[in-house]
């Protein structure tokens, strides 16, 4: 993908994220940050909270996933991808995504310190299931 349109996607689901909001009464929810990655708008780092309808499915299926949060345009813009991509999927499937399938999702290589923006909706997802 062009670098521009991979710019482009970013900030749109930055400005505009998709599957913002809370569920009331979720089956799963966390919350998690990332405290390295600080800036004017987010002077205690990147933070992202989901919440999580879940299917009576074995295994279950997210039904519906919201998310809200603040942060760098990375960690925003992959927690609104992440959500659209987690809807209709099986919940084991999702906890096995990696940094391949974070860096397909938003069309570029991650260093490590962007990965950990990237992750934080997927992290906090995992940690949300964990805690089931």
């Amino acid at each position: 993908m062009d670098k521009t349109l991979i710019r482009e996607l970013l900030a749109d689901h930055s400005q505009n994220p998709r599957n913002y909001g809370t569920l009331t009464d979720p089956d799963i929810e966390h919350e998690t940050s990332n405290p390295q990655c600080v800036g004017p708008t987010h002077p205690e780092g990147d933070e992202i909270a989901v919440t999580v309808k879940l299917s009576d499915e074995t295994p279950p299926v997210v039904e519906t996933v919201q998310f809200t949060g603040r942060g760098c345009t990375l960690s925003q813009a992959t927690a609104s991808l992440l959500t659209e991509q987690m809807i209709g999927t099986p919940v084991t499937d999702i906890v096995e995504w990696d940094s391949e399938t974070l860096e397909d999702l938003v069309g570029m290589d991650l260093t490590p310190s962007r990965l950990r923006c990237a992750e934080l909706a997927l992290v906090a997802f995992r940690n949300a299931v964990e805690d089931r």
